[in-house]
């Protein structure tokens, strides 16, 4: 009896620490892939669509000029066919902007990507993208244990950083649904749809 109630202890506790520690867990997840530049791992840990429908004006102008200065600078055909129609296979242009590739860049250099053919995505030299990404800080939302936020920072970049929103989809699951390279500005979150937000409140 006494082994059962010490195993039964032991699960709870598990279940304690895995409920409260998971998102500390998927932040720290997410800044490994991004130093390694692993797309698929960021991909698992952010909810797209949310994402791009949070994207705050002044981030989205910053992803547009990135994208207007790679355009004006030489390319080969293909690359320049790419970036061309892009536009074309993309409802939004948030699609183009926003995708794991892109936001591995800025989790890892703090600063919007510079590439913009979506036909030549994939992990780009580290002497492209340098950075060393850290967590800052992060925690729970007051009075809410199902919405998480933290910062992440670049240690070749001081005072940069990269804010994070996390929304819980699951016991032990959590994903990013907005995010903002600007710390002075409040960070969007509200944009998600109604089946997520039944996710992150417990209900399926």
């Amino acid at each position: 009896m006494r082994n059962l109630l010490i195993f039964v202890l032991l699960i709870a506790a598990l279940a304690v620490g895995g409920y409260y520690g998971s998102p500390y867990y998927t932040v720290w997840r997410l800044t490994q892939a991004a130093k390694s530049f692993d797309a698929h791992e960021v991909a698992a840990a952010v909810e797209l669509p949310a994402v791009r429908a949070n994207l705050s004006p002044a981030l989205a102008l910053k992803l547009r000029a990135a994208v207007s200065t790679e355009q004006s600078q030489p390319h080969s055909i293909l690359d320049r066919i790419g970036m061309a129609i892009a536009p074309f296979l993309h409802a939004k242009p948030e699609d183009v902007l926003v995708t794991p590739d892109d936001i591995a860049v800025m989790l890892k250099t703090s600063a919007p990507p510079r590439y913009a053919n979506p036909f030549a995505r994939g992990r780009p030299a580290d002497s492209a993208y340098p950075g060393e990404p850290y967590v800052l800080n992060e925690g729970y939302a007051e009075n809410d244990l199902d919405q998480f936020s933290a910062a992440v920072g670049n240690r070749l970049k001081p005072g940069a950083e990269v804010r994070l929103k996390l929304l819980r989809f699951g016991f032990l699951t959590w994903k990013v649904t907005a995010l903002d390279l600007d710390h002075n500005a409040p960070i969007k979150g509200d944009a998600v749809d109604a089946k997520h937000q039944g996710n992150a409140n417990g209900t399926d």
